[in-house]
């Protein structure tokens, strides 16, 4: 057998995996636990130029504009309807990264990544995919779904979400490994790492009154804050209440607590002239155009085990969406991870050498060494941003109230966060066309020559 690398999990990042895979020549399966891997499902994503940049390397940003709305200024309201201010986070953004930020449903996205795949890496995707078991050898990876297939390969890439079977698999691993080499050896998770502070309840409802597309309007006050994208057609809200006591544990909701929680805060404005009750009433889409989930923080101390498994995304870490920044960190992950391992392919002799547990092990070290402090800044700076818009104590509050808005100092703000944006990495073995130029120039410049090919 070749080496083969199987991916568990469809969503954006597991399926930017699979177009890095199938770019690279690599061999892979994708596993999928959802009925199918283009579903409508879930709240909107933001993409931010450290995304956008490498869906431009794949080819991909005339797809994605057609179905993504470009976002400008962020009109702000308190729990009163009172004005709190324009910010230009996004106009700064653009300017510094040469692109704005865009919205886009979960469903086109996917569809967009799903699409552009040649027909045989679709023929490698497999859904209804429920993964029960992992086992490995010192050579392979054999993974078991509930439906009594499995699947064997070299690696196994978990993108399957904050809830990871992967992970916790991986986790067993370890602590089997550690009963034979002894607890000083072993690296060991968390059995539930994420801690859980704010819950949310998302709502798509039709683009209506004075929203028009690519207004992006927040809500902020005490406890409660609210986030808006408007679509060409649908708008998306993201209401985020503070907790009274966090949480490690996994909470499912139920239609009964999203209507409770929409009784607590349904009299909010959303813009001008709706409330969080209008749109929940006007909620349109598959699952009822709403629902209602845990907004789990924090980052896993360890992102693989012996050299067979890694974990990218959420999986890894998990933010809240104040910021945006969960699925751009995951797209940013599988960069990374795919440059190690082609790194190590080059060192090798190419795609068709098997590496030795021991250089995989090394490439995912180095790929979690590359992505760990900037992943734990990302969930700091995304975690006090949500703190900020809820008021979790005076001094945020008198920030949000009164210094975000003055231009000088958000411009400030930003040109120093350009900094670190600009060191977001693209994939050195595929070529590309810069197609974001901004004021700060890119510390990883875009490959326009065939001298990464690793294949």
């Amino acid at each position: 057998m070749g080496f083969k690398v199987i991916v568990v999990g469809g969503g954006p990042v597991g399926l930017v995996a699979a177009h890095a895979l199938s770019r690279a020549g690599i061999d892979f399966v994708l596993l999928e636990s959802r009925p199918s891997i283009v579903i409508d499902a879930g709240s909107n994503l933001v993409i931010n130029p450290m995304g956008l940049r490498v869906l431009g390397q794949l080819g991909l940003l005339p797809a994605f504009d057609a179905v993504s709305s470009p976002l400008a200024q962020i009109e702000r309201l308190d729990h009163n309807g009172k004005d709190l201010g324009t910010s230009q986070a996004f106009v700064h953004i653009s300017e510094n990264h040469g692109r704005s930020l865009r919205a886009v449903s979960r469903h086109d996205l996917t569809a967009v990544l799903y699409d552009s795949l040649p027909d045989e890496s679709k023929a490698k995707m497999f859904a209804n995919k429920r993964v029960s078991n992992i086992s490995i050898t010192d050579n392979d990876v054999t993974v078991i779904c509930r439906d009594g297939t499995s699947y064997n390969g070299s690696i196994v890439v978990g993108a399957d979400g904050a809830h990871s079977v992967v992970r916790d698999q991986m986790r067993m691993l370890t602590l089997q490994a550690s009963q034979i080499s002894g607890p000083e050896d072993s690296q060991v998770n968390e059995e539930q790492p994420f801690l859980t502070t704010y819950r949310a309840l998302w709502i798509r409802f039709p683009t209506q009154g004075d929203l028009r597309p690519g207004d992006a309007n927040e809500t902020h006050g005490r406890d409660v804050a609210v986030q808006l994208f408007a679509g060409e057609d649908t708008t998306v809200i993201g209401i985020y209440e503070h907790m009274d006591m966090p949480t490690r544990e996994r909470i499912r909701y139920s239609t009964a607590d999203e209507e409770a929680f929409v009784g607590r805060w349904g009299h909010l404005p959303i813009s001008h002239g709706l409330t969080i009750r209008d749109a929940y009433n006007a909620r349109v889409g598959e699952g009822r155009g709403a629902g209602m989930i845990n907004l789990e923080e924090g980052v896993v101390q360890h992102w693989s085990h012996a050299g067979r498994i890694v974990l990218v995304g959420d999986a890894a870490h998990k933010f809240t969406p104040s910021t945006g920044a969960g699925c751009n960190n995951g797209i940013v992950d599988v960069v990374t991870l795919s440059n190690e391992l082609a790194d190590m392919f080059r060192s090798i002799g190419g795609v068709h050498n098997i590496p030795t547990t021991a250089q995989l092990s090394a490439a995912f070290k180095a790929y979690q060494a590359t992505r760990f402090d900037a992943v734990i800044a990302g969930c700091v700076g995304s975690g006090q941003v949500t703190a900020m818009a809820t008021w979790q104590g005076q001094l945020v509050k008198f920030v949000d109230r009164y210094v975000i808005s003055n231009r000088t100092v958000e411009k400030f703000i930003y040109s120093r966060a350009a900094t670190g944006m600009a060191k977001s990495p693209v994939f050195d073995y595929i070529d590309g066309e810069e197609e974001l130029n901004g004021k700060v120039a890119w510390t990883q410049p875009m490959k326009s020559s065939n001298f990464a090919v690793i294949n």
